[in-house]
């Protein structure tokens, strides 16, 4: 049975495909540098330890297969490729997907695959350890076995991607890693968008789930999913700005010729430096050069909670109206891989300006919205 919006429906998984990736969960420790590296997982021994009572999940099978093994500093798109040919080629055979992957980048490839896998109606749930398998203190137990929680469960079916990490349930495109000690290593970019909280019992937010499966479909069968799995990161530079930036730092790399899109964290409700008199070289020949040059720039907020409107302050306006794309609540990683898939597609510069502001999976809270919520 499918889940249908706004109704309540007792869908059980039987079938798990669980992809490992490497990344912490999987890591030992290097005696020369004290550094944790990466190992390659024989026989799986590691998550066959941790999975031994799947079954107390309402788990029919899991099959256990390894992508790759990578430290996820180390990610690039083609990893990204890999990961939605295996959900793809395994589509029908398996009724959810759990992902083990590195914390560093998985916010990136959470945002990645909610935005390559169109009209998913399967559970694709990623997560990860901060402590390794087997050292003391390890969460990797834990998350790994909440993660099958999720796939087994029967009180509320959540489709394509989310994040089961720590106590908290996270849509893909507002995965963010705010820590690098805690457990709870990855919370929500945005509170309001928690899928719900894990921990003796599953609470969900039904609400917050009807709103996260919109984004995705029906599709039951792999020839109906809409693949777009081809991120274009290369022509993407990310800057920060700070008082007295010279901006020739960025024309210089246009001129060059290989920057296709830049994004731009600014100041407050993302507020660049424009002058309203000549007295320093400021920003706004910059955003007028960028826009003759048909070069998109996504301006976001340097803030933690910040929204970037650029609509507060006068800065912002003036710089939207010199070509400036406003990146509202997204989070960098989904700003980033939302850019670097509509660079693949090859839109044009109306296009990106057009589309980075569309809702498409839950990673911005369109303006018509953001007046419901105050701000």
């Amino acid at each position: 049975m499918l889940y249908t919006i706004n109704t309540k429906v007792n869908y059980m998984s039987n079938n798990v495909l669980l992809i490992t990736t490497g990344g912490t969960i999987s890591q030992e420790r290097n005696d020369l540098t004290s550094a944790n590296i990466n190992i390659e997982i024989k026989d799986n021994n590691i998550f066959s330890n941790i999975l031994e009572n799947y079954q107390d999940y309402n788990i029919n099978k899991i099959h256990i297969i390894d992508a790759y093994q990578i430290d996820s500093s180390n990610l690039n798109p083609k990893h990204w490729e890999i990961l939605v040919d295996i959900i793809y080629n395994n589509y029908e055979e398996y009724d959810s997907f759990v992902i083990i992957h590195g914390t560093n980048t998985m916010g990136y490839t959470c945002s990645a695959l909610s935005f390559a896998l169109g009209k998913c109606c399967k559970p694709i749930i990623i997560t990860g350890s901060q402590v390794p398998f087997g050292y003391y203190g390890s969460d990797a137990k834990m998350n790994v076995e909440n993660a099958i929680r999720m796939a087994g469960q029967t009180q509320c079916h959540v489709r394509g991607v989310i994040a089961v990490f720590g106590s908290y349930i996270i849509t893909g495109t507002r995965v963010k890693k705010a820590t690098e000690f805690d457990y709870d290593a990855m919370k929500t970019f945005n509170t309001r968008y928690n899928l719900g909280r894990i921990g003796r019992v599953i609470r969900f937010d039904r609400k917050a789930i009807d709103t996260h499966n919109e984004y995705y479909g029906i599709a039951s069968k792999k020839y109906e999913l809409v693949i777009n799995s081809k991120f274009k990161m290369d022509g993407i530079i990310s800057l920060t700005e700070f008082p007295g930036m010279n901006k020739t730092i960025i024309t210089n790399a246009v001129d060059d010729g290989k920057v296709e899109a830049i994004i731009l964290r600014s100041y407050g409700a993302g507020d660049p430096n424009i002058a309203l008199e000549d007295t320093y070289d400021h920003f706004g020949s910059l955003f007028e050069y960028l826009r003759l040059k048909n070069i998109p720039i996504v301006v976001t907020t340097q803030a933690p909670e910040g929204i970037a409107s650029m609509s507060v302050n006068l800065p912002g306006v003036l710089a939207q109206e010199h070509g400036a794309i406003p990146a509202w609540d997204m989070s960098m990683e989904s700003i980033t891989t939302k850019l670097a898939w509509f660079l693949a597609k090859k839109f044009s510069y109306n296009d990106i300006k057009n589309s980075m502001t569309d809702n498409m999976r839950g990673e911005i809270t369109i303006p018509s919205e953001m007046a419901l919520w105050g701000n």
